[in-house]
């Protein structure tokens, strides 16, 4: 455990400009939308930016295994006694870590703001807490496809696995929203959500998303135990 925190903070310090970013962003569109503090505005805030954190948690976790390999720095990682599960559950600790904070400014800024206008944010720590476990879901699904694809396959195989219900519904298909808790949160936000409390509704959502996250993950050692790492790749 120790290991996997080392290197996950290691991963985390590397990402410091894309963190700096990421910030500056958050804080700024949040004033931009405190000037005009509407029920309306704020759930738009927290409908489109719980996709940004998806996507920037998923777009930092892909091409970092294809980075580490081309810098070398994944040899000098393993030849220090690190298995190769606990470099992966490092990489993923990392993105964690960075979902953590971008959850943590979304979350504080849509409770700021609905606070600047008098409108009650119940239900928001509930949403903010799945969508941090669609976070680590997502990051796991990412990783697990860097394994053995090229970044911008591992992206699209991602986005294919995330989108899975839009695609069961486009055919008519039955969905079983708890084996697809990324699309159960976008569901929930863009159809019935309004910060009402939800008491204990999101609680399977939340065990399906982290569940999968480690299945995603030993999946990913698996696979990455037999590929070889001393190769760039192209």
């Amino acid at each position: 455990m120790r290991a996997i925190i080392f290197i996950g903070t290691n991963f985390v310090r590397t990402q410091w400009i894309a963190l700096a970013v990421m910030c500056t962003y958050v804080l700024g569109i949040g004033g931009v939308y405190r000037v005009h503090t509407q029920r309306d505005e704020v759930l738009f805030f927290l409908r489109w930016h719980a996709g940004y954190a998806i996507f920037f948690a998923t777009m930092i976790a892909i091409p970092a295994l294809q980075t580490e390999r081309k810098t070398r720095r994944i040899l000098a990682v393993l030849s220090k006694g690190i298995h190769r599960w606990q470099y992966l559950g490092g990489l993923l600790c990392g993105c964690t870590m960075i979902a953590a904070l971008f959850c943590l400014l979304i979350g504080g800024t849509a409770a700021w703001l609905g606070q600047q206008g008098g409108i009650p944010t119940d239900g928001l720590a509930a949403i903010m807490v799945l969508l941090f476990s669609c976070c680590v879901f997502a990051v796991s699904v990412g990783l697990f496809f860097a394994t053995f694809f090229h970044p911008l396959l591992a992206t699209a195989a991602t986005s294919a696995v995330l989108a899975l219900p839009l695609i069961f519904i486009q055919f008519g298909w039955p969905v079983v929203w708890a084996f697809f808790p990324a699309g159960a949160l976008f569901r929930t936000l863009w159809t019935s959500f309004q910060f009402q409390p939800l008491g204990n509704t999101l609680n399977p959502l939340i065990v399906s998303a982290i569940s999968q996250a480690l299945m995603f993950w030993i999946a990913a050692a698996l696979v990455f135990a037999r590929r070889d790492v001393t190769i760039s790749p192209e």
